[in-house]
């Protein structure tokens, strides 16, 4: 079967394009949910089949998404490739055009072939392609590019109230990534998005009484985008203005810690950055030793604790035995958190078959740590965790007592799934066990990932010799020695059973 141009995620990003252009009412992602909601067999096949006989796109879009949401492949494939010759402009088309240059890899490329079809149909919605090349040109530090690809986004771009969006926002919203590639051009944007989140924040604490979540999201917000300034200040060419704001903000959140934790240790981060920046190593110090016994040191305070030690003690005497003992008080805290999160219960034994036909069954495994890794190929959480995984997985690789094996689930869209999977980790380099818990055709579940209760992915479950899991979890760290350590000291806790 042909490769679905448009993947279950592709095809809600259209849904949500729609969504911008039609009215509240009458959206098509309404009418999909009432669509979901006819529990009557002919009804719904009579709907159906109206869908499909008229000259609206929309109509004929409603029924794919309806075929691809329930995941029937066949007749989502049959009514795509109806869409695509009755209307060969429309919003289908044009996404599947769209999709194949968001799958290129070379961002020249990408920006030749968009500009092509911008050119040629310059009333198409670009959104959700237009805010993914903004972000990459940022990433590069290329302002131009992102400001051109951020207007176009700007076009359908609004708020939750569905009001419009400045530009100045989305600049500002763009430009956390170019904070490490042109620091000087972020720090410009940046700052109009802290000045709009700090009036949005005043304008909650004037109220009476403010809804509390609605209080920490905007917290969260401003405090965020004042970070990422402070960010791009202190590695441009005014570090003084980002210790400065960076102190005030710190001073600021430093009483509210137990209630703003989270918020707080983020704050405190970009605090010991312009510390470092401005080579303050006396007031960063302490900080410094803080953030590396808790595992949550950035590569700048690593790279720096050598300057701090020296800066302030005068020489590098005796310097490795105090990173050794930093590091000592790290693992020993890793050890408290992680028991803190140990659990014990029976592993169910299962049986599935790897990308090659090889079948593997938990059970032959008694004895060693296993480490189960639930993914899935259009999951980027899941593969945004992978190059820390490998670095795991080279760690173990010569430890005949410890093995990890990745359970490719839930799978979704077109073709298959596991040559999906085989070619995306044979294209990244990634040498992975990966093993195929394929949906069930009938109830559309992946038994595995059932059994163990998997709630979301990336989830990884660690289980001890004697068959019980000792660890569940969810999600991934973005700090990827850290990911590894954590990791770590959980494959060892399993292995004292």
């Amino acid at each position: 079967m042909k490769k679905f141009f448009l993947t279950i995620v592709s095809a809600c990003l259209l849904i949500a394009a729609y969504g911008q252009q039609q009215g509240k009412g009458n959206s098509i992602r309404q009418r999909l949910t009432e669509l979901n909601m006819v529990s009557d067999e002919n009804e719904l096949d009579k709907k159906l089949t109206e869908l499909v006989s008229g000259a609206n796109e929309e109509d004929y879009l409603l029924a794919y998404y309806y075929y691809a949401n329930k995941d029937l492949t066949d007749k989502a494939e049959i009514t795509k490739q109806l869409i695509q010759r009755k209307f060969p402009d429309g919003q289908l088309v044009m996404q599947g055009k769209m999709q194949e240059i968001d799958e290129l890899t070379d961002l020249k490329e990408k920006d030749k072939r968009f500009i092509a079809l911008f050119e040629k149909n310059p009333n198409g919605n670009y959104a959700f392609l237009a805010y993914s090349l903004a972000q990459e040109f940022a990433a590069k530090g290329n302002e131009e590019k992102m400001k051109f690809y951020a207007d176009i986004y700007a076009k359908g771009a609004t708020d939750g109230k569905g009001n419009s969006v400045k530009k100045e926002n989305i600049y500002a919203m763009m430009a956390g990534g170019m904070v490490q590639t042109n620091p000087d051009a972020a720090a410009r944007y940046l700052k109009v998005g802290v000045e709009d989140a700090k009036i949005s924040l005043d304008n909650m604490l004037a109220e009476a009484n403010p809804d509390e979540n609605v209080l920490m999201r905007a917290k969260s917000n401003y405090y965020g985008v004042l970070s990422s300034y402070v960010h791009a200040l202190s590695l441009g060419s005014n570090p003084e203005e980002g210790y400065r704001l960076a102190h005030k903000s710190y001073s600021e959140l430093q009483s509210a810690e137990a209630t703003d934790a989270r918020l707080f240790q983020y704050v405190k981060a970009g605090y010991i950055q312009a510390l470092i920046r401005t080579k303050r190593f006396k007031e960063a110090l302490p900080l410094m030793e803080e953030a590396i016994k808790a595992g949550n040191a950035s590569d700048l305070v690593k790279n720096e604790l050598k300057n701090a030690y020296i800066a302030v003690n005068g020489s590098d005497n005796d310097f490795l035995v105090y990173e050794r003992d930093l590091l000592n008080a790290q693992q020993l805290f890793l050890e408290a958190e992680v028991s803190k999160i140990a659990i014990k219960q029976p592993a169910h034994d299962f049986e599935l078959k790897d990308v090659d036909g090889k079948s593997v069954k938990l059970s032959d495994l008694r004895g060693k740590v296993v480490v189960l890794d639930f993914w899935a190929t259009w999951c980027g959480p899941c593969k945004a965790s992978f190059p820390a995984m490998q670095k795991a997985v080279n760690k173990y690789k010569d430890d005949q007592d410890v093995k990890f094996l990745f359970l490719h689930t839930w799978e979704k869209g077109g073709g298959d799934p596991t040559q999906n999977a085989k070619k995306y980790v044979v294209d990244n380099n990634y040498t992975f066990d990966v093993l195929m818990d394929l949906r069930n055709p009938e109830t559309k579940n992946s038994a595995v990932a059932s059994s163990y209760q998997v709630q979301g992915i990336p989830t990884k479950i660690i289980i001890d010799p004697k068959g019980q899991i000792r660890f569940n979890t969810s999600g991934f760290s973005a700090d990827a020695d850290k990911a590894v350590k954590e990791l770590s000291v959980m494959i060892e806790f399993a292995k004292k059973g």
